[in-house]
C-alpha cells in the first residue's frame, strides 16, 4: 500500500490544475521558485491518498485552503509561520478536560473550599483558552481556510480520483514546468 500528496491550484481562469508535489516541495524549502506564483495568494487543494497507485486507492484526507507566495515565487515563510502558530493557538483549549469547562459538577465531600477555590480557577483560565483558541480558529479560517462552492468542491474530488487518473495522465499547465 502507497501513501502519496496530490495538490490542486486555481488557476487564473478559476479551473483547477495540477501542482507536482515536488515543485511545490521545492516552493517550500526556498531551493525553486514558482515565478508564476510570485507575491499571490493561490487557492490550493491538498490531498492524501492512500492504496495501490493502480487501483482501490482512494482519497483519505482533503484540504481546502489557501498558501501565500513571497515576491521571488517561494512559499512565504512569514506566513507559514503564522498559520501554525494560529493551528497550534486554536488547540489550547482542548487540553481542558469536561470538569474544567464546568460540563461536570463538583461533588463537594470532604474536598472542602480550598477544592472548589482551584475549580473554579481551572474553569476560569479554560474559559480564557477556549476565548483565545476560538480567536485563533477564526483568524485562522479568514487567512488561510478557502471555502470552495460545492461546483468546485466537486470539480477536485472529480480530479483526484485515482481510478480517472489511472485512465488519463493529469495535466500540468506550461507555467508550472
Amino acid at each position: 500500500m502507497s501513501v502519496w500528496r496530490r495538490y490542486l491550484v486555481k488557476d487564473g481562469s478559476g479551473r483547477l490544475v495540477d501542482l507536482p508535489s515536488h515543485l511545490l516541495d521545492c516552493a517550500d524549502d526556498g531551493t525553486a521558485p514558482l515565478p508564476h506564483f510570485a507575491g499571490r495568494c493561490v487557492e490550493m487543494v491538498a490531498a492524501v491518498i492512500v492504496g495501490d497507485r493502480r487501483s482501490h486507492a482512494r482519497v483519505t484526507e482533503l484540504a481546502f485552503t489557501k498558501l501565500y507566495f513571497d515576491r521571488s515565487g517561494f512559499v512565504d515563510a512569514d506566513k507559514r509561520e503564522r498559520m501554525i502558530r494560529l493551528m497550534l493557538e486554536s488547540c489550547a483549549d482542548r487540553r481542558c478536560g469536561p470538569q474544567d469547562r464546568g460540563g461536570e459538577r463538583d461533588c463537594g465531600g470532604d474536598a472542602g473550599v480550598e477544592a472548589g477555590s482551584e475549580a473554579g480557577g481551572a474553569r476560569a483560565e479554560c474559559a480564557g483558552l477556549a476565548r483565545r483558541a476560538g480567536a485563533a480558529r477564526a483568524q485562522l479560517s479568514r487567512e488561510f481556510r478557502w471555502k470552495p462552492a460545492p461546483a468546485e468542491r466537486d470539480a477536485a474530488l472529480w480530479r483526484l480520483d485515482p481510478a480517472r487518473l489511472t485512465r488519463s495522465a493529469p495535466a500540468v499547465p506550461a507555467a508550472l514546468h
